[in-house]
């Protein structure tokens, strides 16, 4: 018997020195933890904004230089993951923009804004250094931004209303970020970012710009409807943006991913901002969210400032390829013979609507190009729509502002104007003319 007390008092001395965790709670202790987490499924608390960002998740173990690391072409094709959080999130069956509501509209501007900045980028640096194209830096392809937003106007004003929204997040949190310690661990640089925060903040667009901030009203947001409506509302809105985040994770390249959800936290930091009362802004904004809100800036900043210039360099390749053609066709006038017979006979006068006149063909008959065009090549049914309009300005057939619309039309391959290209340019070229003059008038 003293044995087996002897081996009780053992087994209570390692009870003593044991390694596990003691993980007993009172009821009263559970019930005041899950209150504490469950306040950001409470969407009548404004707590509730809190997690917006936690499928972004900040706290990884590695990190890169953003300098090193530009947004730029890399051969990437995203669009089934652009594809997926459009579907996926019933944006499409949502309808137009007037048949969302309010909420759902600023939701899908910003996604749309953020995507129109993606593009923009890529559009910037998409070819690379090549000694072959005697190119030493990454050059831009104007062509690919016009056919994306060329006939998509509504695309950039969702780029200026994103930048909008980002903003008016800047002048909510301006208190707080304006004496914020930027620590990057040089003292130069600390010093250098924390001046250029405060020029930010204080320059004449933060203070005195009110017409911008007026583009968007976060007050107006979940307003309208019933308590349990409202709620619903929200969960639905922030269980969308947080699935997003989710879609983002399946980008297969790296420096396409990063970037992605850089600025979709940026946006997600933006709305945290302006849904929280003020006074939760200090102790609810991580180091990483006000990264990347200062890098969403940036992102959607330059993109609006280069519109301009790809839209400039897509008319400058304009005015080169109408040169060329235009110098082609002296080239081959020049070189035909003045008392060679035509081989076939010549077309009737032209009328006073259709006043260009063109080689004639045998009925029947296509040309080399004509038959190029008839199998599908898109690169010569644009070579044969480009000179079509490019004898009629010759001519002075056309009107200057129609001649700017054909060609925009048609370096943005724009579908329906290929199909008439495709469907008319090789028999009838006047037809051709004439429908997408009339065409171009209604788009």
């Amino acid at each position: 018997d003293e044995d087996d007390e002897d081996d009780e008092d053992d087994e209570d001395d390692d009870d003593d020195f044991s390694n596990l965790v003691d993980k007993t709670i009172s009821v009263g202790e559970k019930e005041t933890i899950e209150k504490q987490d469950g306040n950001c499924n409470d969407a009548s608390l404004p707590d509730f904004w809190l997690d917006m960002c936690q499928n972004i998740p900040t706290n990884a173990s590695e990190y890169v230089n953003l300098q090193l690391n530009p947004e730029r072409w890399t051969g990437y094709n995203g669009s089934h993951v652009w594809n997926a959080i459009y579907n996926e999130n019933c944006f499409e069956k949502m309808g137009s923009l007037d048949e969302m509501c309010y909420e759902e509209r600023v939701l899908y501007r910003l996604l749309s804004g953020m995507h129109a900045s993606v593009n923009i980028h890529i559009s910037l640096a998409y070819y690379p250094p090549s000694k072959k194209e005697n190119r030493s830096t990454w050059a831009p392809n104007p062509e690919r931004f016009m056919k994306q937003y060329g006939g998509h106007p509504d695309r950039l004003k969702n780029l200026h209303f994103a930048f909008v929204v980002m903003l008016r997040a800047l002048r909510k949190a301006g208190p707080y970020i304006y004496n914020y310690p930027f620590d990057v661990g040089d003292d130069q640089q600390d010093e250098k970012t924390a001046i250029l925060v405060r020029r930010m903040l204080d320059s004449h667009v933060m203070t005195n710009c009110q017409p911008v901030f007026e583009a968007f009203d976060e007050s107006l947001m979940f307003r309208d409807g019933t308590e349990l409506g409202l709620t619903s509302l929200k969960s639905q809105w922030k269980g969308i943006f947080q699935n997003i985040s989710n879609v983002l994770d399946c980008i297969s390249c790296q420096k396409c991913k990063l970037h992605g959800k850089i600025q979709w936290l940026g946006l997600g930091t933006a709305l945290k901002i302006l849904l929280l009362p003020e006074q939760m802004l200090a102790a609810s904004l991580s180091r990483p969210e006000l990264v990347a809100l200062f890098n969403t800036v940036e992102k959607l900043s330059n993109a609006i400032h280069n519109v301009p210039y790809l839209t400039s360099k897509f008319q400058e390749l304009q005015w080169q390829y109408r040169s060329s053609i235009l110098s082609e066709s002296a080239t081959q006038k020049a070189a035909q013979p003045v008392d060679e017979a035509p081989p076939v006979p010549a077309p009737p006068s032209p009328s006073a609507s259709n006043p260009i006149e063109y080689a004639a063909q045998p009925p029947g008959t296509l040309s080399p190009l004509a038959r190029d065009v008839r199998r599908g090549s898109v690169e010569t049914e644009l070579q044969w729509a480009m000179k079509i309009v490019a004898e009629a300005a010759e001519k002075d057939s056309i009107a200057q502002s129609d001649e700017d619309k054909l060609i925009d039309l048609l370096m943005s391959r724009h579908e329906n104007m290929m199909m008439l290209a495709r469907t008319y340019a090789p028999l009838s070229p006047e037809r051709f003319l004439r429908h997408a003059t009339r065409y171009s008038v209604s788009v």
